[in-house]
């Protein structure tokens, strides 16, 4: 070859090496198909836009959405990958995706507020292999993109965002179930989404139907199948087609058409998220055997409770909604049609019936899952077996499949499960009578109930379920040593519980015996089973009595007064209680009146609420039928009616062998002679009523204790208030370490204001402020505040102790709902709420603010006109006139 021929191949074959590699990929190892998920978003009408504003405004708006989107994609782990008048993005995960497609969507409502816009975007999301890479800089100089992506889930995900309306979230089959399993990481957007499925779409150019879902949040997403359109259609089977109806007829129609439906009809969904609730409809026994009667259902129920991602709605609610239906719950049977309706009553995403039959000489068990909203069958499980034997373990592998199903992870089902023959029982007879004594507790029989689940443990020693219901019996009738012993007993076979049901007898036994870690057991137990009804109504009650933190008592028992609840009239009763003692008197009696309205007729605290705000008249209209008379001495106390007060606590001296509550009424009086001071306390009696405290302080249960501890500990500041302080030393002295070990955060707040009035009788005045001080937090006691007024006033510091007393007088709901021990300060705590407008009066006067101390007089005199009948009151009175 001579030289022009080498030169021109040279040439040749540089232009040829030039095209080769200007159509190669930059890296050619970033080429490999990669599993991810791509969103593409895009402005609906983006044209109209610009005509309507103009190109400065538009142009402006878009910038603003652009950085809006931008900022949004690192923070849910997104890629940029291309942008028109919308977004593609690029994720590694689903669930990714959907946050960020619901961020966005929130974000384009907000940005609409501010810019006084109606911008409105539609998003598709699908998963699939993609191909990508990046492109030179040569190329990205010239006009192209960063990275390249491509690959048959491109075009799908154009068509999802195509096929939406404005406004809504689109996603594949693939997409959806990859991301239901995860929702739990959407934090807080998951309390608002809503799933839906809308069937399977024909796409143009698309060999394959598409099933297409939607994630919105409710009030804001369409949340409705989108419309057909020339590029995508709902399938449809072939013979609803209007070609086919018109060749092959009516005939035809009906004879192939039905059952074909019925054949290749697509899966319907229920779109059930965490939390969601179910109702479980009756048994349908097909078996013939009577031992299944009430043993499976029960069996069932158990079985599915143990999950934290499905809540079953309690047959005591499911009873309570039919007869809200003006049906007997006694002769209704809950099947498709009534369970349907209790479903959507009660806020059910589903309902489930469960059957046993025998077929082929196998015992099938089946769950149908029901859509209330149609009755239709969304899916069911099964599972068979040989003999009666197999009918629980059927049951345990049906349950599992159910949640699964419902979107439970695997996982989970498996880790937090049990077999139902251990957290329940093998032996039917007892699972049986369990179930049975359930009926007769719901439905207040606590005789008969007791009787059926003391026939459970006879049959079943170990059945642990019996052992905690027969502890409720117990602790409802206040025998708390019974209910410790079958608590005690139901402990010893952890192994027999549940994860929840085991938590929940730790945070039971640790409240007899160990009160000082019960509220965290509590806690604990409502925040791993936040609908956990019984565990957020005792956390809450247990926090204000135990503790006095109304705020978070507020919290749990809002929470147990949900609609799925049987028991809410119990907890908008004590929600009632609380605000009472927040002074929301508005508040605290409409819970009152809505738990009297659901048929719990105790309306004293409705008294109460009325005489904190001084409305007597109001009060006395609410009196029920026989009132306790420790109601009566504390709406007594408030009216100043003294003459009636001492005739109902005309009490004998107290002794050790005096009932808790002959104990506690001489208390009361004890601590309102030391409030209103008309005689010095005989040292004798407070001697002898301390006595028998420490004495009850070492019987019982460690509750029982603990209240004795407090009425000790209340007594002794009653003695040093009244200048006895060796006594109340002596029982500093005995009662101190037992009180700090006690755990009762009352216990101990009682504990240190006893120490700081010591301190203040010793003139330690500085001390008693301090220690008094370092309690206000919040939580602490009435009595506390009683004691800091006159701990300041001790100190000269008179503008600090008026400041006490105004808190005093104006927390009055707070001073009828403190439980301390029994109730046993409450016509104390009462009297203090007057008493501190006559010390108001005082220490005003010692401010030389003539006008303040005239002000307290004339409200004092006003809630006590018949104050000046006591001599200490009538000189305190008179020290104060010009």
């Amino acid at each position: 070859m001579d030289s022009a021929a080498n030169a021109s191949a040279e040439a040749s074959g540089g232009v040829m090496n030039a095209l080769t590699q200007s159509a190669m990929p930059a890296s050619a190892t970033a080429t490999v198909p990669l599993l991810r998920t791509l969103v593409l978003c895009d402005l609906v009408d983006s044209t109209a836009l610009v005509q309507r504003l103009g190109d400065q405004r538009a142009a402006e708006l878009i910038r603003k959405h652009d950085r809006v989107v931008r900022a949004l994609l690192p923070l849910r782990g997104g890629r940029e990958i291309d942008k028109t008048d919308g977004f593609l993005a690029l994720f590694d995960r689903p669930i990714q995706a959907v946050a960020f497609a619901l961020d966005y969507q929130r974000s384009l409502r907000e940005l609409n507020a501010n810019e006084k816009t109606t911008l409105g975007a539609r998003v598709g999301i699908h998963v699939g292999d993609i191909l990508t890479w990046d492109n030179t800089p040569d190329d990205i100089a010239k006009g192209a993109k960063l990275t390249e992506v491509e690959g048959l889930v491109k075009p799908i995900t154009s068509r999802l965002m195509q096929l939406a309306l404005p406004g809504q979230i689109l996603l594949s089959g693939v997409a959806y179930s990859l991301a239901h399993r995860a929702q739990g990481e959407l934090g807080e957007r998951l309390a608002t989404a809503r799933w839906r499925t809308h069937g399977r779409y024909r796409f143009k150019g698309i060999p394959d139907p598409i099933p297409v879902f939607e994630i919105g949040e409710e009030g804001h997403a369409p949340l409705k199948p989108p419309p057909w359109s020339g590029k995508a259609h709902r399938e449809v089977p072939f013979w609803r087609r209007p070609a086919t109806v018109v060749v092959e007829g009516a005939l035809l129609l009906a004879l192939v058409a039905i059952p074909a439906w019925y054949l290749l009809k697509p899966a319907p969904a229920i779109a059930f998220a965490n939390r969601d609730w179910v109702v479980v409809g009756d048994l349908k026994n097909l078996t013939g055997q009577a031992s299944f009667d009430e043993s499976l259902e029960t069996a069932f129920r158990i079985g599915l409770e143990q999950s934290r991602y499905v809540n079953v709605l309690s047959d005591l609610k499911t009873r309570e909604t039919v007869k809200l239906m003006q049906r007997d719950p006694e002769q209704t049977k809950i099947d498709r049609a009534i369970g349907a309706e209790v479903a959507i009553r009660d806020g059910a995403r589903a309902l489930i019936l469960p059957t046993v039959a025998e077929i082929g000489g196998r015992v099938r068990v089946t769950a149908e899952v029901i859509d209330p909203q149609t009755q239709t069958t969304v899916y069911s499980e099964s599972a068979d077996g040989v003999g009666e034997a197999s009918v629980l373990p059927s049951l345990d592998k049906v349950n599992q499949q159910l949640r699964v199903r419902l979107g439970e992870a695997l996982a989970t089902v498996s880790n937090e499960s049990k077999p139902l023959d251990r957290v329940a029982t093998k032996n039917l007879d007892a699972l049986r009578a369990y179930g049975l004594g359930q009926k007769e507790y719901g439905a207040g029989n606590m005789q008969q109930a007791l009787s059926l689940f003391q026939r459970a443990v006879d049959l079943d020693s170990g059945f642990a379920l019996a052992h905690i219901s027969i502890a409720q019996i117990h602790n409802n009738a206040n025998a708390n040593e019974a209910a410790l012993e079958e608590i005690r007993a139901a402990a010893s076979s952890r192994d027999r519980l549940s994860s929840k049901d085991a938590l929940y007898v730790e945070a039971w036994q640790a409240t007899i015996e160990a009160p000082r870690d019960a509220l965290e057991k509590w806690k604990l137990l409502t925040t791993l089973y936040p609908d956990y009804f019984a565990a957020q109504g005792l956390y809450g009650y247990f926090n204000w009595q135990y503790a006095n933190k109304y705020d978070e008592a507020i919290a749990a028992l809002t929470k147990a007064a949900a609609q799925q609840n049987p028991h809410r009239d119990i907890s908008e009763y004590v929600l009632g209680v609380l605000y009472l003692g927040k002074e929301r008197y508005n508040e605290a009696l409409g819970h009152l009146k809505n738990a009297a309205s659901r048929g719990l007729a105790d309306v004293s605290y409705q008294r109460y609420a009325y005489a904190a705000q001084r409305q007597f008249e109001n009060a006395e209209k609410a009196n029920p039928a026989g009132a306790a008379a420790e109601s009566d001495v504390s709406l007594s106390v408030d009216r100043g009616d003294w003459a009636r007060v001492w005739s109902l606590l005309d009490a004998p001296q107290p002794t050790a062998a005096a009932s808790t509550n002959a104990r506690a009424q001489s208390l009361i009086a004890l601590s309102l002679h030391s409030a209103v001071g008309d005689e010095r306390i005989n040292p004798a009696r407070l001697k002898a009523a301390i006595e028998a405290e420490k004495l009850a302080s070492t019987l019982g249960t460690p509750a029982d204790r603990a209240e004795a501890n407090f009425r000790a500990l209340f007594t002794a500041f009653i003695a040093a208030q009244n200048q006895d302080t060796e006594l109340a030393k002596s029982l500093s002295r005995s009662v101190n370490e037992g009180a700090a070990r006690s755990g009762y955060p009352t216990i101990a707040n009682m504990e240190r204001v006893l120490d700081a009035e010591l301190a203040r009788s010793a003139d330690d005045h500085k001390n008693a402020v301090e220690k008094l001080r370092a309690l206000m937090d919040g939580n602490e006691l009435l009595v506390t505040h009683v004691a800091l007024m006159e701990a300041y006033a001790s100190a000269g510091q008179y503008d600090a102790a008026r400041t006490e007393a105004r808190w005093l007088s104006s927390h009055r709901g707070r001073a009828y709902t403190e439980y301390n021990a029994d109730w046993v300060l409450r016509p104390y705590n009462v009297a203090q709420t007057t008493l501190a407008l006559l010390r108001e009066a005082e220490l005003s006067q010692r401010l030389n603010d003539k006008s303040a101390s005239s002000h307290a007089v004339e409200e004092f005199l006003k809630a006590w006109p018949d104050a000046g009948r006591s001599a200490s009151i009538q000189q305190r009175l008179k020290s104060l006139q010009p």
